[in-house]
């Protein structure tokens, strides 16, 4: 049988990629144009396309691509760093420019346990805390294998749409998420069906209060909202303690923006275990969320000293 994620394992497609110096102005994220040159072609004369794959019919092509993409949760981070979580290590010096980085989840988070929620899920570090983290997932090793959108053309027409409809995205902050369409295809961006992650928005419906900050937090579920094929969301909203006695509103800053999205298959909303006691643990009749608790950031500190 064959090994497709072996064979389009990217250590088997050497690509050398070019210089990008808009890449190297930290006070500049780079953004995609809005306006391409022309249209992706799914021929290109001269290209080198694999020939045993698209001669099998369309439907089997389709499964491969499931197999190598298909079904994932992927961490997913754009910063200004070096190529910090790479195997290998030189003595050559880093540039540092804008890059991306990802690996697939390897925590099992079927189980009850404090280090393995979406709200602590630290896949890319080898350890935390004394955690010998995730089992596959450490530095990046695990990662999804793109080879196979370089093959040809037409084999990237068709493997894109899957590898973004079936992908849940685990954006490495809000902000990542806020400017992910700007980073990618609208097309692309439209297909996601799942979002797991976690917001981190410290002091939001308290007093003094942030309107900009409270602004925001309603625009983000807006967008999400907005989002045509989302079907599976799970949103973290990571602070620190609740005060006491709570603001007479705070229930309805968090959770009233919640209420605007659709029915989902899982839409669940995760919030510090102090405003959750806050909100005696209960949602309006209706709802088309669950509301789950988490440990408060403060608290986190407290236990892992």
């Amino acid at each position: 049988m064959v090994d497709f994620k072996k064979l389009f394992n990217r250590k088997n497609h050497k690509t050398v990629r070019p210089k990008r110096p808009e890449y190297e102005d930290k006070t500049v994220q780079p953004r995609l144009p809005k306006t391409r040159e022309r249209a992706l072609s799914l021929y290109e004369p001269g290209q080198q396309a694999s020939e045993f794959l698209l001669k099998l019919p369309i439907e089997l092509r389709r499964h491969i691509y499931y197999e190598v993409f298909g079904h994932h949760k992927v961490h997913l981070l754009f910063e200004f760093a070096p190529r910090k979580y790479r195997k290998d290590r030189t003595n050559k010096k880093e540039i540092l420019e804008w890059r991306w980085w990802h690996c697939i989840c390897t925590w099992d988070q079927t189980k009850d346990d404090r280090f393995q929620g979406i709200w602590f899920d630290r896949c890319k570090n080898a350890v935390m805390k004394g955690n010998s983290g995730p089992p596959n997932g450490m530095m990046g090793k695990l990662k999804l294998e793109f080879a196979i959108l370089l093959t040809c053309r037409q084999m990237y027409s068709e493997a894109i749409d899957i590898l973004y409809s079936t992908t849940t995205f685990d954006f490495g902050t809000r902000q990542l998420l806020h400017e992910f369409p700007s980073l990618v295809l609208p097309q692309r961006f439209a297909l996601i069906s799942a979002i797991e992650m976690t917001w981190e928005f410290i002091g939001l419906g308290l007093s003094p209060i942030n309107t900009e900050q409270t602004q925001l937090y309603q625009d983000m579920w807006a967008m999400l909202a907005a989002m045509p094929n989302l079907r599976h969301l799970k949103i973290a909203v990571a602070a620190h303690e609740c005060p006491h006695p709570a603001p007479p509103d705070l229930k309805e800053v968090w959770l009233g923006p919640p209420k605007k999205l659709g029915k989902m298959n899982v839409f669940e909303v995760l919030v510090p275990l102090s405003y959750a006691k806050s909100f005696n643990f209960s949602l309006d009749e209706g709802l088309n969320f669950t509301l789950e608790s988490f440990p408060d950031i403060f608290t986190m500190q407290y236990d892992d000293m």
